[in-house]
Protein backbone atom coordinates (compact mmCIF):
# COMPACT_ATOMS: atom_id res chain seq x y z
CA UNK A 1 0.00 0.00 0.00
CA UNK A 2 1.07 3.69 -0.95
CA UNK A 3 2.71 5.22 2.47
CA UNK A 4 -0.50 8.11 2.00
CA UNK A 5 -3.14 5.36 2.31
CA UNK A 6 -1.04 3.63 4.66
CA UNK A 7 -1.51 7.01 6.60
CA UNK A 8 -4.65 7.32 6.16
CA UNK A 9 -5.82 3.72 7.50
CA UNK A 10 -3.69 4.11 10.50
CA UNK A 11 -5.37 7.16 11.32
CA UNK A 12 -8.67 5.45 10.90
CA UNK A 13 -7.93 2.45 12.82
CA UNK A 14 -6.72 4.51 15.76
CA UNK A 15 -9.24 6.78 15.91
CA UNK A 16 -11.81 3.41 16.40
CA UNK A 17 -13.28 2.57 12.58
CA UNK A 18 -13.26 -0.94 11.49
CA UNK A 19 -11.26 -2.66 8.89
CA UNK A 20 -14.53 -2.96 6.54
CA UNK A 21 -15.43 0.83 7.23
CA UNK A 22 -12.06 2.07 6.33
CA UNK A 23 -11.88 -0.25 3.12
CA UNK A 24 -15.07 0.65 2.07
CA UNK A 25 -14.13 4.43 2.70
CA UNK A 26 -10.86 3.79 0.50
CA UNK A 27 -12.53 2.52 -1.92
CA UNK A 28 -14.71 4.98 -2.27
CA UNK A 29 -11.75 7.73 -2.37
CA UNK A 30 -10.42 5.92 -4.42
CA UNK A 31 -13.58 6.05 -7.21
CA UNK A 32 -13.67 9.49 -7.20
CA UNK A 33 -10.04 10.20 -7.61
CA UNK A 34 -10.49 7.89 -11.27
CA UNK A 35 -13.39 9.89 -11.75
CA UNK A 36 -11.87 13.01 -11.26
CA UNK A 37 -8.99 11.73 -13.52
CA UNK A 38 -11.12 10.82 -16.47
CA UNK A 39 -13.11 14.41 -15.86
CA UNK A 40 -9.89 16.49 -16.16
CA UNK A 41 -8.42 14.01 -19.21
CA UNK A 42 -11.95 14.31 -21.41
CA UNK A 43 -11.53 18.15 -20.10
CA UNK A 44 -7.51 18.50 -21.33
CA UNK A 45 -8.84 16.77 -24.74
CA UNK A 46 -11.82 19.39 -25.44
CA UNK A 47 -9.45 22.29 -24.83
CA UNK A 48 -6.65 20.55 -26.96
CA UNK A 49 -9.01 20.04 -29.87
CA UNK A 50 -10.67 23.75 -29.69
CA UNK A 51 -7.08 25.04 -29.64
CA UNK A 52 -6.47 23.31 -33.08
CA UNK A 53 -9.62 24.24 -34.10
CA UNK A 54 -8.10 27.63 -33.34
CA UNK A 55 -4.96 27.75 -34.85
CA UNK A 56 -6.48 25.85 -38.09
CA UNK A 57 -9.04 29.04 -38.69
CA UNK A 58 -12.40 27.39 -38.23
CA UNK A 59 -14.97 29.42 -37.16
CA UNK A 60 -16.60 29.70 -33.75
CA UNK A 61 -20.16 28.14 -35.73
CA UNK A 62 -18.52 25.30 -36.86
CA UNK A 63 -16.33 24.82 -33.36
CA UNK A 64 -19.75 24.56 -32.10
CA UNK A 65 -21.20 22.55 -34.61
CA UNK A 66 -18.93 20.36 -33.54
CA UNK A 67 -19.17 20.16 -29.60
CA UNK A 68 -23.00 19.39 -30.05
CA UNK A 69 -22.10 16.38 -32.02
CA UNK A 70 -19.77 15.74 -29.08
CA UNK A 71 -22.10 16.10 -26.60
CA UNK A 72 -20.35 18.78 -24.89
CA UNK A 73 -23.59 21.28 -24.90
Amino acid sequence: MEPGFQAIVDCMLEAGWSRGETLRSLKRLIAADNMTQKENARTETQLAIARAMMRSGKSSREATAFWRAAGAF
